[in-house]
């Protein structure tokens, strides 16, 4: 009976360690440095279920905004209307961490962005296509949030990364759309 105690005792104490344990090294085998990988070694079981691979931290996070701005061209392209922003990025308030449904436009428009910026040198069908597409979406969204102006009845995209808040940090012009018309998207 008195050895029953003993190793009741013996596991309470332990498994507070033990899980403690088990949580530190789920935690610092999400670390983006994959050294911290070695750690999932001791999963003995290969799976993957004793000590997950769930990352934490994004391997390359998006330190920038991406934008898209128009302008308003005539017919000769002479004069121009100055670069206005299609969509504004909004300011982050405590709700948003529990609702935040105008956040999937700036996810989108990240995606886009990064569909039109990969690899610009390829020459792969799938590739081209999905440029294209990405092209298309951008020009229909664009059209669809500005309004047309009689002088002007073309319009010109550009994509622009910038910091957000950080004023310090120059925007990068990544690139400028041909001229369209107004109705031919």
């Amino acid at each position: 009976m008195r050895h029953e105690k003993v190793i009741r005792h013996m596991i309470s104490g332990a498994a507070p360690a033990v899980l403690a344990g088990w949580f530190a090294i789920t935690v610092l085998s999400q670390h983006p440095d994959r050294g911290y990988d070695r750690l999932r070694n001791l999963d003995r079981t290969g799976t993957g279920i004793l000590i997950p691979n769930w990352r934490f931290f994004a391997p390359d996070p998006a330190v920038e905004d991406q934008h898209f701005l128009y302008r308003l061209a005539s017919e000769d392209r002479r004069r121009h209307t100055e670069w206005r922003a299609v969509n504004k990025i909004a300011h982050r308030r405590a709700a948003h961490a529990f609702w935040f449904p105008g956040r999937r436009i700036e996810k989108a428009i990240f995606d886009v962005a990064a569909t039109l910026l990969s690899n610009p040198g390829a020459k792969d069908p799938a590739v081209l296509q999905a440029r294209n597409s990405a092209h298309t979406l951008v020009s229909r969204f664009v059209q669809t949030r500005i309004r047309a102006e009689a002088e002007y009845p073309l319009f010109q995209v550009m994509l622009v990364r910038y910091a957000g808040y950080d004023h310090s940090e120059e925007p990068k012009y990544d690139m400028v759309f041909d001229y369209e018309r107004m109705d031919s998207v």
